[in-house]
């Protein structure tokens, strides 16, 4: 590896929908979304020796850079609300026009080291950046391209030599984003904004990936030391065989380089899941990673305030983990290279927490329940559980059934207090206590070891009596109606990935959750769902044993033919008697159906008291 690296200091070295202009129905927009990500199912290579450290590391800096980061979601004086690097896209900015801006691009605040030493501070052990995105424009010194970062900017620096060196000298993963399907600036690339040359066929895409992306791939592949893993994104249709080139060409150059999901056709190590998409149900993968941001937007954009405090952070790289995945996380720096201030205290508050909890995040497992609780998630290694608690119960008890396994010890892992429990049969209370007056970290973690690893045989919801437990849509089991994923962008590009139980065919169809009440009473039930006006005022029926709950339903604003974008009500139905503790099962049926009913996200039960 040494005296790879030394050969490289002497050398010279995320959308809007799909490509359409015009408004899109919410039909297109899932299946634009679907097709420009590629496929979700994968067949990853489950031997390949870069996934020990992927699942072991857990944690990822991802980086969007390019023009449109000096652009920052303005464009001749008009802000362009949406994914700040799709501003050619979404401000239609002529070819000739988006090239000669790069004139402007001098980052001169950029510093490599400060950068890595930033994402290590954060506990980060991977940096990922976009080395070409779909504006076309190379970030490192390309022999395949004019419109590179040396070549058509003043700062004529190649950046990504000065990240690679940065990276080895911190002991930190360093990989590469590709956009090899979409570029907007090369004649025959995937999406060309310009008039496309005399007697152009699809078939000319042959042309762009023979004379670019094979030479810059095996430019990034070659030049830079070596690299962990590389991140192509939006495959979209582009034929099959284009991404078997790619694939080979990896194994060739750097064999130990992981491929991501989105190098399209059914290839890749391991699945990308959508954009910012954390499942609450732990998905049947064998390696898989979320991508998220700091912000909503991928690149930066001047209007993007709405920054991920350290704590959230935190908890969404708890329930990555807790559901067998991983976790990278993007920053956006600024035209001038620097990064923006509230980004960076996040990621170094964060990386606190993380440091200081680091046996339950680092070579970690996936919780043994499927899905998270009311209060957080869990984390597991050998015989130890990592009880991540987000939210402190407020009466400072927190109960858990069906370990399995005999608990030895409990404790708070920031500082070892002892944490009293008391186990009976297949339940567990902590006595957790009040929070008052007692520093707490982030995300307080209790620690508890076990005579063995945990066996679980029961993945029912678990119903505990103290707190507020929410089922939803994709925890249930449906007949006659179906669960379905919608998903949709918000204000600045943050995609919503939500499930529901909808396309009611009958006043038979029902959908039902499996329960596991941890203590018998009354509870307060309310629902969350989606209705048009085509559906409003239909009755329908939520039972469990012989207690019921007749409701009717409301239109919520939602019009599909309008916006993709869903719009909730949600409603509170009544208190249901649940007097039984065990396993008990809940149902939702229609009574008087409306055309196709509502789509349901989800039903929570609150303790009556």
């Amino acid at each position: 590896m040494k005296e790879y690296f030394s050969f490289l200091k002497v050398c010279a070295f995320a959308f809007p929908l799909i490509l359409i202009p015009g408004p899109l129905s919410a039909a297109e927009e899932e299946k634009g979304m679907e097709e420009m990500w590629g496929e979700k199912a994968s067949s990853p290579q489950a031997d390949h020796p870069g996934l020990k450290w992927f699942k072991e590391d857990k944690y990822a800096m991802f980086i969007h850079w390019g023009l449109y980061s000096q652009m920052a979601g303005v464009w001749e004086g008009k802000t362009y609300y949406g994914i700040g690097e799709w501003i050619m896209h979404m401000a239609k900015i002529p070819v000739s026009e988006y090239k000669a801006y790069a004139s402007q691009f001098n980052p001169v605040k950029f510093d490599a080291t400060e950068l890595v030493q930033l994402a290590k501070a954060a506990g980060m052990k991977t940096i990922v950046i976009t080395a070409k995105h779909h504006e076309g424009f190379a970030m490192f010194d390309s022999q395949a391209s004019d419109f590179t970062i040396t070549k058509a900017t003043p700062y004529e620096r190649d950046l990504m030599r000065e990240l690679a060196i940065a990276c080895y000298k911190e002991g930190i993963r360093f990989g590469f984003y590709y956009s090899q399907n979409l570029d907007w600036t090369e004649p025959y690339g995937g999406g060309y904004k310009g008039q496309r040359p005399e007697g152009y066929t699809k078939a000319d895409f042959d042309i762009y990936f023979k004379n670019k992306v094979i030479p810059q791939v095996t430019e990034l592949l070659t030049n830079y030391g070596p690299i962990s893993l590389i991140w192509f994104d939006t495959p979209g249709g582009m034929p099959k065989k284009y991404s078997a080139q790619l694939v080979d060409l990896v194994a060739k150059l750097q064999p130990d380089c992981l491929i991501n999901s989105r190098v399209g056709g059914g290839y890749g190590h391991y699945v990308s899941l959508g954009d910012m998409q954390i499942p609450p149900v732990r998905p049947d993968l064998e390696a898989w990673e979320t991508v998220d941001t700091t912000n909503d937007s991928w690149s930066y954009a001047w209007y993007d305030q709405n920054w991920k405090s350290p704590k959230l952070i935190c908890q969404r790289l708890v329930q990555v983990i807790a559901r067998g995945g991983s976790y990278m996380l993007n920053v956006g720096p600024k035209g001038d290279g620097s990064l923006p201030r509230r980004a960076v205290e996040s990621l170094i508050a964060s990386g606190a927490w993380i440091k200081a909890h680091s046996e339950a995040i680092y070579g970690t497992q996936a919780s043994p329940f499927t899905q998270g609780f009311s209060w957080g998630d869990i984390t597991t290694k050998d015989n130890r559980l990592y009880l991540h608690i987000f939210d402190w119960p407020v009466e400072g008890i927190l109960r858990i059934a069906d370990l399995g396994v005999t608990i030895e010890s409990a404790s708070l892992l920031h500082d070892s207090s002892p944490v009293r429990f008391f186990q009976n049969g297949s339940k567990l209370e902590l006595k957790l206590g009040s929070k008052v007056d007692r520093n707490m970290p982030l995300i307080p973690v209790v620690e508890l070891s076990l005579a063995a690893p945990a066996k679980i045989d029961q993945q029912a919801t678990q119903i505990d009596g103290l707190t507020t437990n929410t089922l939803l849509a994709e925890m249930s089991t449906v007949e006659g109606c179906a669960v379905v994923e919608d998903r949709w962008m918000e204000k600045f590009g943050e995609w919503k990935h939500e499930y529901y139980v909808k396309d009611w065919a009958s006043e038979d169809a029902k959908a039902t959750w499996d329960i596991n009440v941890l203590e018998g009473g009354d509870y307060l039930v309310s629902i969350v769902y989606s209705s048009e006006n085509n559906a409003a005022n239909s009755e329908w029926v939520l039972s469990c044993g012989d207690e019921s709950i007749t409701f009717i339903t409301f239109e919520s604003g939602y019009d599909p033919s309008k916006s993709s974008r869903q719009r909730h009500f949600e409603a509170t139905l009544g208190v249901l008697s649940i007097p039984d503790e065990g396993m008990n099962t809940l149902q939702v049926t229609p009574r008087n159906l409306i055309n196709k009913g509502i789509a349901i996200k989800s039903i929570s039960l609150v303790p009556y008291r």
